[in-house]
C-alpha cells in the first residue's frame, strides 16, 4: 500500500485528466480548458453550468484535486457537455457526444461511434479516441498546459486538439467543450 501511495505521488498524472477547484464562496469548479476575452471556462460542479470566469479570480481559486480520464467524461456527459470541433483546409466541424459524432465537410452526417478515454503513456495527457463501425476513427488530445489551440476567432482557444480520419481523409483541429 506504501509503494502504492509513493508511486502515484511521485507519477500523479498516470490516473488523472482534469483539475477540481474551489473559490472562496467555495464553490466548486471543473476546468474545461478554454479560454476566451480573459476568461476561462469552468464547469459549476453543484448546477452543471458552465461559467466563464475572469482570469484575475482564476488566480485566488485554489486546486482541490483532479478527476481520472474516465470521471472527467462521464461528469461533461452527464452535464450534457460534448467536445465541439472546427478545421480548415479543407473546411470542416464536428460535435462529439457520449456516443455520436455529427461531421459536417461536405454534407453533415450523424455517426455512431465508441469512445475510449484514457490519458496518454507518452504525455500523460487526457485522450479519448472513438471509431465507429463504418471505419471513422480519430483522437481529442489535450495539449501540454502551456499550450493553446486557436484556429477560429470566433470560437474559445482551447486545451485540446482533435484529429478525424474520415473515409480516407484526416482533418485536423481544435475542439472545445460547452454544452451540447
Amino acid at each position: 500500500m506504501r509503494f502504492l501511495f509513493l508511486f502515484f505521488l511521485i507519477f500523479p498524472k498516470l490516473l488523472l485528466a482534469q483539475e477540481l477547484f474551489i473559490d472562496s464562496a467555495n464553490k466548486e469548479y471543473l476546468y474545461l480548458g478554454s479560454t476566451q476575452d480573459n476568461e476561462q471556462s469552468f464547469m459549476d460542479l453543484k448546477t452543471g453550468a458552465i461559467d466563464w470566469i475572469d482570469k484575475a479570480k482564476v488566480e485566488q481559486m485554489q486546486q482541490i484535486g483532479m478527476l481520472s480520464p474516465t470521471e472527467f467524461w462521464n461528469k461533461l456527459t452527464n452535464n450534457l457537455i460534448g467536445f465541439y470541433a472546427s478545421g480548415y483546409e479543407p473546411f470542416w466541424n464536428a460535435k462529439i457526444t457520449k456516443n455520436r459524432l455529427q461531421f459536417l465537410h461536405l454534407k453533415e452526417e450523424n455517426i455512431a461511434i465508441k469512445i475510449d478515454i484514457k490519458n496518454s503513456n507518452l504525455t500523460y495527457d487526457f485522450v479519448a479516441f472513438f471509431h465507429s463501425k463504418d471505419g471513422v476513427i480519430g483522437l481529442v488530445r489535450n495539449l501540454d498546459k502551456r499550450s493553446k489551440c486557436d484556429l477560429n476567432i470566433a470560437e474559445p482557444d482551447s486545451i485540446y486538439e482533435i484529429f478525424i480520419n474520415y473515409k480516407g481523409q484526416v482533418f485536423e483541429g481544435c475542439a472545445y467543450l460547452d454544452k451540447l
